[in-house]
């Protein structure tokens, strides 16, 4: 009620200082209250974007200096005994981090040396396949040539099918002089103990994968645990280094840095509360 009053009695006095005989003295009225009203409330908005800023700053700067002292009072009264014990604790942290990198690397190293075994072991399965399929290959041209000339048995040089550029040296074993019939059932035996011999390299060749990849599974995850296990020590140790710092600070002086962060956190409380009131009465009066 008392602005809308101070705002009339304002308008008078510019009225009374300034009148025009011929103008109507209602409409001077009416815009002088239009003009000084916009000029308040541009003011009173200036005004709002300031405060903000101000309540802004208040609030930063209380968090931070709450931050400070909680800090501070968390450490509490440091003696060089107390130093001492936090470094051994520290010490005893980075060499466990040691003994697991350690740790890691020898994990690394076993899968490293299993990886090149087993690399190894299914090249000679490779190996081992190609043998078979020659052996096949020279087999099913020994008895091809045996075939041909069974029509024949005068014509039917034995020799000459175990001698076959394709077929291998063991075949030559076989004796020129034996039968057709002889030769016959050798090279058979020789197709069926190559597959034999086959099929038990291919079961081996699977068994040894299942279990390289068992081992690969189980020495990745242990891999991954230690690495786990250095990152997390890792960070406590950053955070200890902090707190030994934090805790030199306090027993060189640190105390009257407390002391003055609570005074100036109480000033600064007060200054803001009392900004925040006068904030809005001014509100207030423009309302």
């Amino acid at each position: 009620m008392a602005a809308p009053l101070a705002l009339l009695l304002l308008v008078g006095t510019a009225l009374a200082s300034d009148v025009d005989i011929n103008a109507n003295p209602i409409r001077k009225v009416v815009n002088l209250m239009e003009t000084m009203q916009a000029k308040i409330e541009a003011e009173g908005k200036k005004n709002d974007e300031l405060f903000e800023k101000f309540e802004c700053y208040c609030k930063k700067t209380q968090a931070e200096l709450e931050d400070e002292i909680a800090k501070a009072d968390a450490i509490g009264n440091v003696k060089p005994e107390d130093i001492a014990a936090k470094e051994a604790q520290l010490q005893q942290l980075q060499q466990a981090v040691e003994e697991l990198k350690s740790e890691e690397k020898e994990e690394e190293d076993a899968l490293a040396a299993a990886t090149a075994s087993r690399e190894k072991e299914h090249q000679e399965h490779m190996k081992a396949e190609t043998e078979h399929a020659g052996t096949e290959t020279a087999a099913e041209s020994a008895l091809k040539v045996l075939h041909t000339n069974e029509t024949d048995p005068d014509k039917l040089n034995v020799h000459e099918a175990v001698a076959n550029p394709v077929v291998p040296t063991g075949f030559l074993q076989v004796r020129s002089k034996q039968l057709p019939g002889e030769v016959n059932a050798y090279i058979k035996q020789i197709e069926e103990t190559s597959e034999e011999n086959w099929r038990q390299e291919v079961a081996d060749d699977a068994k040894a994968t299942g279990l390289f990849e068992n081992l690969k599974s189980s020495k990745t995850k242990s891999i991954k645990t230690v690495l786990d296990m250095v990152t997390k020590k890792q960070k406590k140790i950053g955070d200890m280094k902090v707190e030994i710092v934090n805790m030199k600070h306090m027993m060189n002086g640190g105390a009257e840095a407390l002391a003055e962060n609570k005074k100036m956190l109480a000033e600064l409380k007060k200054d803001c509360a009392q900004r925040a009131s006068e904030q809005d009465e001014k509100k207030a009066i423009r309302a």
